[in-house]
């Protein structure tokens, strides 16, 4: 009998850890597993990405104890094998509903940001005052109570074990990026002029619009870029932070050559007619744009953050890292880039090179194994 696999967020709007779930969702055996899809609200642009046959359930909530009751009641009447949720919040919720439930599903938490930083990150003022003082107590407490835990770099695995102290059921397992879907998407046409002029070097960043990308480092660093030489710098994504980065661009003087260019489908295309990708985040949980613009044969300057980047680019072998918050290293990295094109040649080879690390089909062959693991001590 096929066991009952089920994913949970709190919606689909788009970021790196909604991507992972659509690419496991999709790729997961479904000879073996029966795979659902749980959300908060049933939301976001990722929802057409998943596979017509996997049923996605809305539990109508948002709020912790709207999600903590509905989820009380879905173990309950549905009673899945395996539940895999994903954010310290959402994460907490699922194992105190388990708790309450009564029932014998094995949970699988997942990590995809430094648990140590989440009151850097968090949004509003409440929240970092909750993460800062609260989450640390809630994780030592709930997170020794998943069945297993999934970090998707050793940087957050480690950091996890040193603030909750859980360790014997932590795994690692990087991301499900490439599949064979990227390189088809490369191929379509960009239509924008800010592409056909090959004269003029196009600087990409794609994330969303929120603090913890530090896209001001980006903007001062593109700053002290055109002071030396002529570019263009494109950002793809959408978020809170939009207008108030607006604003810097326009306090800046920037206006005529920075483009925001919003949310994109298909980001890909972009990114394989950029002269260079830039991250320039405080913290990525792994950093799943790196590995597409390296798949995308771009070469990429990533900030050194913790936990992700420095685990995929070797310094000055498959891209360039920097220090974080630093506008000038920054410029000087991407300044070198756009100047020295053997050195952009060898980036773009060796950052291919690296992608085809980080499939899809790696990445799910090593959640079944957590999957089996967990069916067999059941």
């Amino acid at each position: 009998m096929r066991k009952k696999i089920v994913f949970f967020l709190p919606s689909f709007e788009p970021g790196g850890t909604e991507r992972n779930v659509v690419n496991l969702v999709n790729h997961i055996n479904k000879e073996r597993y029966v795979v659902s899809l749980v959300l908060g609200k049933k939301e976001g642009d990722f929802i057409k990405e998943v596979e017509s046959g996997i049923p996605i359930i809305s539990l109508n909530a948002s709020s912790s104890i709207g999600l903590l009751f509905a989820l009380i009641r879905y173990f309950n009447s549905q009673k899945p094998d395996i539940f895999i949720s994903a954010f310290p919040r959402i994460n907490i919720v699922s194992l105190v509903a388990k708790i309450f439930s009564g029932a014998a599903t094995k949970i699988v938490i997942t990590e995809h940001s430094v648990f140590s930083m989440l009151s850097v990150i968090a949004k509003t003022p409440w929240r970092r005052t909750f993460a800062r003082f609260f989450m640390p107590l809630l994780g030592r407490l709930m997170y020794p109570r998943a069945d297993s835990i999934v970090c998707v770099s050793r940087g957050i695995a480690d950091d996890l074990k040193k603030v909750v102290g859980v360790a014997s059921n932590i795994k690692v397992i990087y991301n499900p990026v490439i599949d064979d879907n990227i390189y088809q998407l490369v191929n379509e046409p960009v239509h924008h002029t800010l592409f056909s002029n090959q004269d003029m070097p196009v600087i990409m960043a794609v994330g969303r619009l929120v603090k913890c990308k530090d896209y001001p480092t980006l903007l001062k660093a593109f700053k002290l870029i055109i002071q030396k030489q002529p570019a263009h710098l494109v950002i793809l994504g959408r978020g809170p932070e939009k207008e108030t980065l607006e604003g810097i661009v326009g306090q800046m003087g920037l206006v005529s050559q920075v483009t925001f260019l919003g949310f994109q489908d298909n980001p890909y295309k972009y990114m394989s007619k950029a002269s260079v990708f830039v991250l320039s985040s405080l913290q990525e949980g792994f950093g799943n744009v790196i590995i597409e613009a390296m798949a995308c044969g771009t070469p990429v300057v990533s900030t050194n953050c913790p936990a992700g980047p420095g685990e995929i680019i070797e310094h000055m072998s498959n891209g360039i890292l920097v220090p974080v918050g630093d506008e000038k290293k920054l410029a000087e990295a991407i300044l070198e880039v756009l100047n020295k094109p053997a050195l952009a040649i060898r980036f773009s080879r060796e950052g291919r090179a690296t992608a085809e690390r980080f499939s899809v089909q790696k990445s799910v062959a090593e959640y079944e194994k957590v999957f089996q693991t967990l069916i067999h001590n059941q």
